[in-house]
């Protein structure tokens, strides 16, 4: 008879410190843990509750702030830093800043053979800077001259849409932005009316300008308004670049 003597296995090291800390953590953790725990069971019970039962309003509670706010931004959870906020919605932000312009062709009205399109009337005009609260007073849409001044560096949303009148050869129509052709669109179909037109967008720095022309050489090449306002030039930026 024999008998095998299984080797003592070495004893167990760990490092103390660590296991302090990790201890440390697991105990601010806990709270929280619990805290998710209990709000699990508000929201099952809420659930499971009827709004005419008297506790209703003690289980179904509103949730706290929500994250979209600027107001209550918490560590992202990566380098456990504050992002800074990047909401953009409103004008009371001082550092925000947007411009909009829109403008469309009211009335009955006909623009035949080459030309830049104008007589346009204002719908907006908006221009917030990065320094202020307040819509700007200065003008950007000119409907007299049918142009949109960018007042700032930035890229910038570009539609332009038209209506074409019956009859004629046909009508084609460009866009330009900073003194360049940057869209083009037309129609030549004669044996009906059409509507159409695109949208772009473009980088613009300050004081460049977008309009629209009709560049169709024939007198009965029209571009056709009937007050329902299919013609519409609008420029909004998507996002400033200084």
């Amino acid at each position: 008879m024999s008998c095998v003597q299984a080797k003592k296995k070495d004893k167990l090291k760990y490092d103390k410190k660590e296991m302090s800390s990790c201890s440390g953590k697991m105990d601010t953790i806990k709270p929280k843990i619990a805290k998710l725990r209990a709000d699990l069971d508000l929201i099952h019970k809420c659930m499971n509750t009827s709004r005419t039962d008297p506790n209703w309003s003690t289980y179904c509670v509103e949730p706290p702030a929500s994250f979209s706010s600027t107001g209550n931004q918490i560590p992202s959870g990566r380098m456990q830093g504050v992002e800074a906020p990047k909401d953009r919605s409103t004008a009371a932000t001082t550092a925000d800043t947007f411009a909009i312009g829109d403008m469309y062709l009211s009335g009955y009205t006909t623009k035949c053979g080459p030309q830049t399109i104008t007589g346009w009337t204002n719908s907006l005009d908006i221009y917030y800077s990065t320094t202020a609260v307040a819509d700007s007073t200065n003008t950007y849409v000119s409907t007299g001259s049918g142009t949109y001044t960018a007042p700032v560096n930035g890229y910038y949303n570009i539609c332009a849409f038209l209506r074409f009148k019956k009859g004629g050869n046909a009508v084609d129509v460009t866009v330009y932005a900073g003194g360049s052709v940057v869209a083009g669109f037309g129609d030549a179909v004669d044996q009906d009316w059409r509507s159409t037109g695109t949208c772009i967008i473009r980088l613009l720095s300050a004081g460049n300008t977008v309009y629209i022309r009709n560049n169709s050489g024939g007198g009965s090449d029209c571009v056709e308004e009937t007050a329902w306002r299919y013609g519409r030039l609008g420029v909004y930026m998507v996002g400033p670049t200084t």
